[in-house]
Order: structure tokens, then sequence, then C-alpha cells
């Protein structure tokens, strides 16, 4: 399950465009209301202005909103008023996790994609003339979506599954793509640091413990691979070190790392012994010398 908000200046044109009902390929049906004239959908979008003229100074009080599900789930939406009444349920459930509470809105479900979705249209100014904030609601929403994709026991996308096209990204970001793929995949197949650290080494992917000033413990972790080098959390929060720890298992008891020592295999910089293991005699040193050569920071 996924949302995606837009904010818009006119009520109209939104109304219109969720609540298409002379567009065939669409077949839109309206599935919920609140606090509007549902009579047409000028006297939808009449009901939304007349309430947003109580806050004349926001310039844009429309919040339009695409709930989209996977086309895995597709059984779970039927065309029929159990499907309808479980999508409902959801976008509302949505709207109250969000904040949204106490004001007009429409939902209304099309068909004219492989997917189930549908449209939320709801007024910023609430039933009271206060305005709804949408402070950080981006973060907000992800954090609604992946909450309530488990609840209701809806479809996880891999996070890999989705093709991006390469040609559109920018070098920096081609290299942090790639980097980051490859490490998704070894982390997917792998059962134990060891077996991560295995698949790494063989595609020339380079890692290292971060550790705090003046002190023995680990406070992150870093992945390289062809002098491009960044923090395992930048990467993907699931590549964090406590995050790869719940994953694969405490990592200091499967492979007792000393405090002079860091995993630096192939590629990532560094000399290292036969055991994969870079040593330096001075731990100081190690901590304050970095083990790949730093890239050109992009202003």
């Amino acid at each position: 399950m996924i949302a995606k908000i837009k904010t818009r200046a006119d009520f109209g044109g939104i109304v219109n465009y969720a609540n298409d009902q002379k567009n065939k390929k669409k077949c839109t049906t309206l599935l919920a209301h609140e606090g509007v004239c549902a009579i047409s959908n000028k006297t939808i979008a009449d009901s939304f202005q007349i309430q947003a003229s109580m806050r004349p100074k926001v310039k844009n009080p429309v919040k339009h909103v695409s709930l989209a599900f996977s086309s895995q789930d597709i059984n779970r939406f039927p065309d029929n008023e159990e499907g309808d009444k479980l999508m409902v349920e959801i976008a509302k459930k949505w709207m109250e996790q969000m904040g949204i509470r106490n004001t007009q809105y429409i939902i209304a479900r099309h068909h004219d994609t492989k997917h189930p979705h549908c449209h939320l249209v709801f007024n910023r100014i609430d039933n009271d003339g206060k305005l709804i904030s949408d402070s950080n609601e981006r973060i907000r929403n992800a954090k609604v979506c992946r909450a309530l994709t488990k609840e209701y026991g809806l479809y996880f996308a891999p996070k890999n599954s989705k093709a991006r096209n390469k040609s559109r990204l920018r070098p920096y970001q081609l290299r942090k793509y790639n980097l980051r793929s490859a490490t998704l995949d070894a982390l997917a197949v792998s059962r134990s640091w060891n077996d991560f650290l295995g698949i790494l080494k063989s595609q020339g992917i380079g890692m290292r413990f971060n550790h705090a000033d003046n002190s023995d413990k680990i406070r992150g972790i870093s992945f390289c691979q062809n002098e491009y080098s960044i923090a395992g959390s930048k990467l993907d929060r699931d590549l964090s070190f406590n995050s790869l720890c719940v994953t694969l298992g405490n990592m200091t008891s499967e492979l007792i790392i000393q405090p002079h020592q860091a995993i630096t295999y192939g590629g990532a910089g560094g000399t290292n012994n036969e055991q994969g293991w870079r040593d330096d005699k001075d731990k100081d040193n190690q901590r304050n010398e970095p083990f790949y050569k730093p890239s050109k920071r992009r202003r």
C-alpha cells in the first residue's frame, strides 16, 4: 500500500477527476463522503469551498490522496460491496492515523488500472475552521502505510523488486544505487554475518565497523565499493548496524572482532591478511585514517 499526497488550490478540478462519472474507463464509484452535498461534483466542490472560506488566507486548502494497493492484493478488493467496504475502512484508518479528523472528504474508487486504488479528497480547513497541519506528512505517511500494510496482511514488495531506469541516474546516484542493490541482495540470502561478509567479498564490497571517538564501542557500519563509501544507515535503514544485528544475530559473538581490527575485504582499500582482517599497530591511527580514498563531495 502506498499513498501519494498532493496539495492543490482548486476543489473543482480535483473533485471532477476523483469522481469522474463520465469516463467509462475509470468506472468511478463514490464509496464514501462526509460533510458535502453529493448531488453532483459541483455541489461537492461548492461544499468544500464554502468551508474553506472560513480561512481565506490559506491559498492551498485542497488535499488529494491516491491510495494504491499492490496487484498482488487484487483478490482482497473485489469489485463488490465487500471489496469497497475494506477499501473505505483502510482509507478512513489512514486519515485517522495521519491526524485528519473533523473535516469534509470524499472517497472514490477507480477501475482503470490493474492494481486496486481509490482517490481521497479532503478539506484542510476542518469543521471548526482550524487548519489541518501537513507538517512532515511524507515521513508520517510512509510510517502509516507500512503499519496498515502489516496490520491488514497486504503485500509487501521486496526492496529491490522495482526496476529503475539507470540511464536517468546521475553518477553519484548510480554508485549508491548499485551498492545498495548489491548489499540488500546479499542480505536477503544471508543467515549469518559470515554468510553476509562472504557474499560481499565475492562482489568486491568492503565493510568497516565505525567506532566512537576514544572508544572501542561500535557505533555504526560503512560499506565501500570502487572507492565509494557510505554509512549503512544512509544506504538503507535495513543496513544500519542495529538492523543488521537484528537480522543476522550478535556480530561480536560470531566474528569476535578485536578492538584493533576492522573488516576490509579486497576492493575496499587498505591491506588485509589471509583471514581478511586489517591489522594496525596503532588502533588510534586506525580510527583516524580512512580505509578508502574519499571522493569529492558534491556541492
